[in-house]
């Protein structure tokens, strides 16, 4: 699988090559790193990008590194058109996005282009800024519907039921079960031997909680 990551540069590179080391670089993936305009006018940018550079060359001496200068003075929608056509010059399956660096309304920018990329798996990296932990987050997740019944049967999914077992717990047939199913997998919910993948983990920890709500306000 291709990855691409995604990054915005601040002042430190530990985010960056934290997430680098974490996902595991390998060849035919490429880096990005969006930064303010002129920031090699800055001294901590300029050296961040020069470590982040050193340290990709020392894991993958051939991989692409590319530094992109986002102009936060232009107006926006300009550079998220332009990120985006930067984003879509590459050939990859999936984007890994370290956002923990730099100004916010650069962050915002990468993070804006990214919403517009639906036909992508997109996972958003987020360092908490004592580096104890991370939020990851399938990007794609937050704008998938909610269904009470695509959390019950990503539920049984979880467990290992078969489709024949869950048409009789829930009491649907095996053919509309295995077509909800199919929903889900377009949405990467649910991969092709009908496990459920980090996605679909993630979308049931996120609406489950609000299910037993709306279940407890009934």
């Amino acid at each position: 699988m291709r990855k691409l990551f995604v990054a915005t540069l601040g002042f430190d590179e530990k985010f960056i090559i934290r997430s680098l080391i974490r996902n595991g670089l390998s060849i035919g993936d490429s880096v990005i790193i969006f930064a303010p305009k002129g920031y090699l006018q800055d001294d901590k940018s300029a050296k961040a990008a020069e470590a982040v550079k050193e340290i990709v060359a020392k894991i993958l001496p051939n991989i692409e590194l590319r530094i992109e200068e986002y102009n936060l003075r232009e107006g926006f929608a300009e550079e998220i058109c332009r990120i985006r056509s930067v984003i879509l010059s590459y050939e990859f399956d999936a984007v890994i996005a370290c956002l923990s660096g730099g100004m916010r309304a650069l962050i915002l920018g990468v993070f804006s282009t990214l919403l517009t990329l639906n036909s992508y798996r997109i996972i958003i990296e987020v360092e908490f800024e004592n580096l104890e932990h991370y939020i990851r987050i399938p990007l794609n997740t937050l704008k998938t519907p909610y269904s009470n019944r695509w959390l019950t049967i990503l539920d049984y999914l979880s467990s290992g039921n078969s489709v024949r077992a869950i048409s009789k717990s829930i009491g649907l047939s095996p053919a509309t079960v295995s077509r909800i199913i199919n929903d889900m997998r377009h949405y990467k919910l649910v991969g092709e031997n009908n496990q459920v993948t980090e996605d679909g983990h993630f979308y049931m920890k996120m609406y489950k909680s609000l299910s037993q709500k709306i279940e407890t306000n009934i």
